[in-house]
């Protein structure tokens, strides 16, 4: 789910079914393929229009990763707001259908970037999660994760503040001590995405550590900022000079 998590995908109801596949990347031909990495940002649903608070991050590793380019993904982020007493105010069915829309853009423009620029990694952020790992429910739909052969172009994944956390994880970074409003009901089919994802929860966040604290939430970058740029600039090198292996579940998922 995407509430305020971020993704160098940086590649979030009652709707049966996420929207149609709609394809949302600016590139028409192979030739137009960037010759570093693609950032793929969806921001969070209290943050700014674009990369959300992964803007600065966005800039920095286009300045670290020559011939990379970045790409947000265009969705409603609505369903969320915060009230006078500094709590948030859910909106659930705006906000589902928000997530499934988002969900959906974000899974289109991975498959049709990495068919279009199999050679190119991606980096990515946020509902990523959920492209990844499915949605099950009960609260949302069910909805299939990407498969490998799609996700196998993926270089770094960073979440911030991430709902759907559960601790124990080999991905998880900070301090939380409980799990996400909507913790994950099965990880099983991106477990082998550990090399190269980091998700960020600290203690007290509203969100992701079922806490007390929104500043907390929409905090991750001031505090974490200097890492997120040195794990996904150390991902993507040790990519391209061969020492980073992709693994592949051998029973498909």
């Amino acid at each position: 789910m995407f509430i305020s998590a971020s993704t160098v995908l940086l590649p979030f109801v009652l709707q049966a079914a996420a929207s149609p596949y709609q394809r949302q990347s600016v590139f028409k031909t192979s030739d137009d393929c960037p010759s570093g990495v693609h950032i793929i940002g969806i921001r969070g649903t209290l943050e700014d229009p674009g990369f959300g608070a992964l803007q600065d991050v966005v800039d920095q590793l286009l300045d670290k990763l020559p011939g990379s380019d970045s790409y947000a993904i265009e969705y409603p982020a609505s369903g969320i707001s915060i009230g006078t007493d500094g709590k948030p105010i859910y909106n659930f069915f705006q906000y589902r259908a928000s997530e499934a829309e988002g969900l959906a853009r974000l899974s289109a423009e991975i498959e049709d970037f990495s068919e279009m620029c199999p050679g190119t990694g991606i980096v990515g952020a946020h509902v990523v999660g959920d492209a990844l790992c499915g949605v099950t429910g009960p609260l949302f739909a069910p909805i299939p994760p990407i498969s490998h052969d799609q996700t196998s172009s993926i270089r770094a994944i960073i979440q911030l503040g991430d709902p759907t956390n559960i601790r124990g994880l080999p991905w998880h970074m900070g301090n939380s001590t409980k799990g996400g409003i909507f913790p994950r009901q099965n990880y099983a089919p991106c477990s082998d995405y550990g090399d190269f994802w980091q998700s960020y929860c600290d203690d007290d966040d509203f969100f992701c550590d079922r806490g007390a604290s929104v500043p907390v939430h929409l905090g991750y970058v001031e505090r974490n900022r200097d890492d997120i740029v040195e794990f996904v600039v150390g991902r993507v090198k040790e990519t391209h000079s061969g020492s980073f292996k992709y693994r592949v579940k051998s029973d498909g998922l």
